[in-house]
């Protein structure tokens, strides 16, 4: 859940999730379109279809959720960082979840300002797992998540108060350094949200969530339902997302109507 979505977001759907599926046989015996139901809110919807493929493959293989790199990597929806995220918070096993501040505070602690880039993500998450103190990958991944997200942030690291800063080959950081390297490479404005094909196919999935169970809708009066919320170009483009949320395995076509899959 915490995957590009902000932690004050996941925390109540956190609970709400865990409440309507306490365990992993709760929800390996879920119908897929119950976990894309639960997952409202949360965005990237194919999140959850791969959790429930996820809680069905577990079963199936393994009955536990196993421990082991290699066996996390196999299951759906599990790169890099979920298995090692498993790993360390699940288990307590010593590996590095390397999020977006984890890897911003090691390239600063090692390398310098990221703007340009002095070291690459392999090399980054190297010096990470060479940092970790054995033992103890719990509060040490949490430490550095939380010294990313409060204070070594991306745009007004607060240099005075980090408890890293005698150590660090970026101390101090001014925001207008920040800034001004990161117009010297000429970062692209974002998108304007509405504008986006993500955008619009969660407005698709949130009209086929509202479907009681086991009821569809037509292509035509899904358009109807769209009009007020996404923008006109994105309208003609629903039939393709349907498409695509169907290779997904997120939407299933019945007839010539739509329904969140099965």
């Amino acid at each position: 859940m915490l995957q590009q979505t902000q932690v004050d977001r996941v925390i109540p759907r956190y609970v709400q999730f865990l409440e309507r599926f306490p365990n992993i046989e709760t929800l390996a015996a879920a119908p897929r379109a119950d976990v894309v139901r639960a997952w409202r809110g949360l965005g990237y919807n194919a999140r959850a279809v791969r959790l429930a493929e996820f809680g069905r493959e577990v079963q199936e293989r393994f009955v536990r959720i196993p421990q082991e790199t290699e066996a996390l990597r196999s299951l759906p929806g599990v790169g890099p960082y979920t298995a090692a995220a498993i790993r360390v918070f699940a288990f307590e096993l010593d590996d590095v979840a390397m999020d977006t501040n984890l890897r911003r505070v090691t390239h600063r602690l090692k390398f310098g300002i990221e703007y340009p880039p002095l070291a690459s993500a392999r090399t980054i998450d190297e010096t990470a797992r060479a940092l970790l103190p054995r033992g103890n990958a719990h509060d040490f991944n949490s430490a550095l998540m939380d010294l990313g997200a409060t204070i070594c942030t991306a745009r007004a690291p607060k240099c005075l108060v980090c408890p890293l800063r005698d150590a660090c080959a970026a101390a101090p950081i001014s925001a207008s350094v920040l800034d001004a390297r990161k117009r010297r490479m000429r970062v692209a404005p974002p998108a304007r949200f509405r504008s986006t094909t993500r955008f619009a196919r969660g407005r698709i999935v949130d009209r086929l969530r509202a479907l009681p169970p086991g009821a569809g809708i037509s292509l035509l009066d899904l358009q109807r339902a769209l009009d007020a919320d996404v923008d006109a170009a994105l309208l003609e483009r629903v039939p393709a997302l349907l498409s695509d949320l169907e290779a997904d395995g997120i939407v299933q076509r019945r007839g010539e109507a739509y329904a969140l899959s099965e």
